[in-house]
């Protein structure tokens, strides 16, 4: 896998910004995952579980800095999307370095702050990231079939359908499909 590097600095398109994650960002974690701020809800945060141990979540930030070292990274490189009202992370962009110019993106907000239109900036903040300052020429995202949410900021982000991909979940064994949604350099 190509290793993708970090952002020189904090982005921000002045209503939220999108930076490497810190120690700092631990205890915010470790508060979602006991369930303050509507907790994991729909798993935003996918690799960790409600209860998460305090060492779990430091464990998820060191697997985030780990993945923009281009080290063993279960989760790979993110970065926490913060806002002015609100001192701790609120939602995070996951990559995936699919090499050739590709770049897989993953995106999730914390339920009590959807619906304020984070996700879309956070998702176009990051795809012209990716773009301009990356070399990136597409930039792929998967949605659930079942997360019509998912789906409508893909298509207000400017993605555009491209089929569908099946995986298989780790953790039971399920097969699942999800939609296939990419952006592609010159649509911007």
């Amino acid at each position: 896998m190509q290793l993708l590097a970090p952002p020189e600095g904090v982005l921000t398109d002045g209503v939220l910004s999108l930076r490497v994650p810190s120690v700092d960002d631990v205890d915010a974690l470790a508060d979602y995952a006991a369930g303050k701020d509507g907790g994991l809800g729909g798993a935003w945060l996918p690799a960790l579980n409600p209860g998460a141990s305090r060492e779990r979540c430091f464990w998820m930030v060191a697997d985030w800095l780990a993945g923009w070292a281009g080290e063993g990274s279960y989760n790979g490189p993110a970065l926490v999307l913060t806002i002015a009202q609100s001192p701790r992370p609120v939602g995070l962009v996951g990559f995936a370095s699919r090499g050739a110019g590709m770049v897989g993106l993953a995106f999730g907000v914390a339920p009590s702050w959807r619906g304020r239109d984070l996700a879309t900036r956070a998702v176009l903040l990051a795809v012209g990231w990716l773009i301009r300052e990356r070399g990136a020429t597409i930039v792929e995202l998967l949605a659930d079939r079942d997360s019509p949410a998912c789906q409508r900021i893909a298509v207000k982000a400017g993605f555009s359908p491209a089929g569908s991909v099946s995986r298989v979940v780790e953790a039971s064994g399920e097969v699942v499909e999800d939609l296939r949604y990419v952006f592609r350099s010159g649509s911007a």
